[in-house]
């Protein structure tokens, strides 16, 4: 009578572990397996190897959580403690919120204040209103802005000013390399994990959403720097949950061959294909460059 008792227990506790593991799995706490080359600089469980506010910046699910459940008053960062000059990154993502604003800062510098960072930055965002700065490259508190938008492959460039100043930054569209909106069908809902590639050498850039080459860039300022700090942003705004996981990096020593690696469907940029701005304005509109 004990030996049943016992058997019918085993099989009841075996049952229960089959109903938790599909459980498990759709948390997304187990983490995925290193590809061959790349180290994790997030080990699942702590912020070690990164500092930050710890009022917005911890480990939830097994995924560094920037969350704030009141208004956030200014922008933040998590801040990677080594740096990485040239590299290829891997991550997943997600919101909770539809509300949010992040992004992968690289190539950056820290201002005082409260873990701030300036440099370029591969945006990650909802999808919201500006479809073209979705995925963009953007340049924090730098005077390029919204540097390459979303589906273009570009080429970044300072010129001299009419007014002097800073000067005037230059973008040239070579092409499309994919449509904005079969880029933004390829995103998943909130609440849903997006897979992210950020690959930088020399002073070329690419950025891939979920298999989609969102852009392709190449920043000849030669202000921008050649190294610096990785961070992830909390941007100021509404209430938002963002969440990264799986975040994994490997230096390069040349840039790598992508033929055929990502989704694209290139396509003739449309007119102007050259534009320039000379404002520090966020938002401020292209105009044509001149002959």
């Amino acid at each position: 009578m004990a030996r049943k008792t016992y058997l019918k227990s085993a099989a009841l506790a075996a049952l229960m572990l089959g109903a938790l593991a599909p459980l498990h799995a759709q948390s997304g706490t187990a983490p995925a397996a290193v590809p061959e080359g790349f180290t994790a600089i997030f080990d699942g469980k702590t912020l070690n190897g990164w500092k930050g506010d710890p009022q917005y910046w911890s480990v939830r699910d097994g995924a560094i959580t920037g969350h704030s459940d009141a208004d956030i008053p200014y922008n933040t960062y998590l801040i990677l403690e080594k740096q990485y000059p040239n590299f290829e990154i891997r991550f997943k993502y997600r919101f909770l919120t539809d509300a949010g604003n992040s992004g992968l800062q690289f190539r950056s510098g820290q201002l005082a204040g409260n873990h701030i960072l300036a440099g370029l930055q591969a945006n990650v965002t909802p999808i919201g209103k500006s479809v073209e700065r979705f995925a963009m490259l953007y340049d924090e508190l730098g005077d390029k802005q919204e540097a390459v938008l979303l589906g273009q492959r570009a080429t970044v460039e300072r010129a001299q000013a009419i007014g002097g100043g800073t000067g005037r930054i230059v973008r040239t569209v070579h092409e499309m390399v994919n449509p904005r909106e079969d880029i933004l069908k390829a995103v998943k809902p909130k609440g849903e994990w997006n897979e992210d590639v950020l690959i930088v050498y020399g002073p070329r850039i690419v950025h891939a959403v979920n298999g989609y080459l969102a852009f392709d860039a190449t920043n000849n300022d030669p202000l921008s720097p050649n190294d610096g700090l990785i961070g992830w942003q909390f941007h100021k705004g509404p209430p938002t949950t963002v969440q990264f996981k799986d975040v994994v990096i490997k230096p390069l020593t040349s840039f790598p061959d992508i033929t055929g690696r990502f989704i694209t469907k290139p396509s003739p940029a449309p007119a102007p294909t050259r534009t320039f701005k000379d404002s520090t304005k966020v938002g401020t509109p292209d105009q044509p460059m001149p002959d």
